[in-house]
Order: C-alpha cells, then sequence, then structure tokens
C-alpha cells in the first residue's frame, strides 16, 4: 500500500510503479519514397516514465485479437507520456514494443499504453534500461 496524498492507493505484488526508458525508432526516405526504419543504432532516447505494469485481461485480449493487434501487456502511467505507437519501452533488461496509446477521458490524468514484451533486448542489448 502506498500513500499519495490522502488518498490511498492499492497495488497487487509486482504491480508497483516501475521505471521504463522510452526510445523512438528514427526513419528514413528510400530512393522510392518509402519510409523506412533504421537499424538500432538510430534510436532516439525519449525520455523516462514510472508506470504499473499487468499481463492484459481476458476481455482486452479479444478486444486485441478483434483488431489484429498482438498487445500482451497493459501500463499505466498517470499524466500525459510522449509516447507514440511503435515506440519501444525498455525496463529491467526487457523490451516491450508499444502497439496503442489511450488517453481515457483526455483530461491528461492517465495514459494506458498496450504493448507486446519481447524476450530480452535482442538486437537493442547495449540500451540504457529503466530499473525498479
Amino acid at each position: 500500500m502506498k500513500r499519495h496524498g490522502d488518498s490511498v492507493i492499492l497495488f497487487r505484488p509486482g504491480q508497483q510503479l516501475k521505471r521504463f526508458s522510452i526510445y523512438r525508432k528514427k526513419t528514413e526516405i528510400d530512393t522510392r519514397g518509402k519510409v523506412v526504419y533504421n537499424s538500432h543504432e538510430n534510436l532516439e532516447y525519449i525520455a523516462e516514465i514510472k508506470g504499473s505494469i499487468s499481463a492484459i485481461s481476458q476481455k482486452e485480449k479479444y478486444k486485441w485479437k478483434q483488431i489484429e493487434h498482438t498487445a500482451s501487456h497493459v501500463i499505466v502511467v498517470r499524466g500525459k507520456t510522449p509516447i507514440q505507437p511503435e515506440d519501444i519501452l525498455v525496463h529491467d533488461g526487457q523490451r516491450y514494443d508499444v502497439e496503442s496509446v489511450e488517453e481515457p477521458g483526455e483530461v491528461g490524468i492517465f495514459t494506458v499504453i498496450y504493448c507486446k514484451k519481447r524476450k530480452g533486448l535482442g538486437e537493442y542489448g547495449e540500451l540504457q534500461t529503466g530499473n525498479t
């Protein structure tokens, strides 16, 4: 249990706030005018956020399968974030590819990030990772 002001926030074990580093893929336009992503050397560090992560519920899994996404986790962050779909989040050696970003009510209180967890960092092994 964590106290924040006068309100009490309850977390399940493993759902405490975790630090994530945000990276964005840089793009180029090839000779045919097509936008292409560069290799990992051209990832741009954007910011660091703190959020609560959990596996997607069965209801959300059904929703995502209907629109052909492969989201496996949801991260809830207080306030607005600079995150966009296709960004990469890194926490404690794990990579999460951002599928969708929602801001319920569009009032800037919370941001909900749907992402796909990847095994390790792979080719992005040297990225700075958010810990704790």
